[in-house]
């Protein structure tokens, strides 16, 4: 059985990995982060740490918004980072198998499957991927990391 936190980009339902999570917060101050690229919507002070945020919905194609209250901070040996995201919805715990994954669809290197969940599509990050795919964004806007 595997936990899956999902949430909402858009009008689209994406989940990541509950073990890549390290919390969920609200409510913070986010804090401008003037040499950092695009994606990255500012910075939040968490537990005595400068956390970098990324705009979630910027990096996926989405119509510029406002990110939401909740914000996602991950669980990764290369530093703390923040995912803005419009919605946090309850942990569900999923058998992963043949009949709910899709991987075929995943047109993103950073989604690692696409899950079929009580008939509403998910897609599942890859933490990893991810990650790579943030710093190498930041690496070509001239910075070392975000």
């Amino acid at each position: 059985m595997t936990q899956l936190l999902p949430f909402k980009v858009g009008y689209e339902t994406y989940a990541l990995k509950l073990n890549d999570v390290q919390e969920v917060v609200e409510n913070q101050t986010l804090h401008d982060f003037p040499t950092a690229p695009d994606i990255v919507a500012g910075a939040i002070s968490f537990h005595g740490r400068i956390v970098p945020v990324v705009d979630l919905a910027r990096l996926l194609g989405f119509p510029l918004g406002k990110i939401g209250q909740r914000l996602i901070v991950l669980v990764n040996q290369r530093g703390p980072v923040a995912l803005g995201v419009d919605v946090v919805r309850a942990v569900i715990n999923i058998e992963m198998n043949q009949m709910n994954q899709m991987e075929d669809f995943a047109e993103r290197n950073y989604i690692s499957n696409v899950i079929n969940y009580g008939g509403e599509m998910m897609s599942l990050f890859d933490l990893d991927h991810l990650q790579r795919e943030l710093e190498l964004i930041c690496l070509q806007a001239g910075g070392e990391r975000c």
